[in-house]
């Protein structure tokens, strides 16, 4: 069984990560991945600042699905640019 971790990521300012609503950030995250199914990992990042677009209600459940779950280089780049960045576009609409 998978068992919850984080990996806190810093990046260059960028145009490809959607800024945090709350902040302003978009360099700084922590990366989470925890298990939520028999075969089934969720990964999602959570701003420097504590805002975790998943839990605020609109977004709910928009968060990367990986089988093995984990804080890889390749699930960071998921949660970030597909996850982080839907959720973000969910919350502005």
């Amino acid at each position: 069984m998978h068992e919850m971790s984080e990996r806190k990521i810093v990046y260059k300012k960028n145009e490809l990560i959607k800024e945090c609503p709350k902040c302003g950030n978009n360099t700084e995250f922590t990366i989470h991945s925890d298990y939520c199914a028999e075969d089934c990992c969720e990964v999602w990042a959570v701003c420097k600042c504590g805002f975790d677009p998943t839990a605020e209600g609109k977004g709910w459940g928009n968060r990367y699905e990986d089988v093995w779950g984990g804080c890889s280089d390749e699930n960071c780049q998921a949660a970030l640019l597909c996850s982080w960045n839907e959720n973000i576009e969910l919350l502005e609409a």
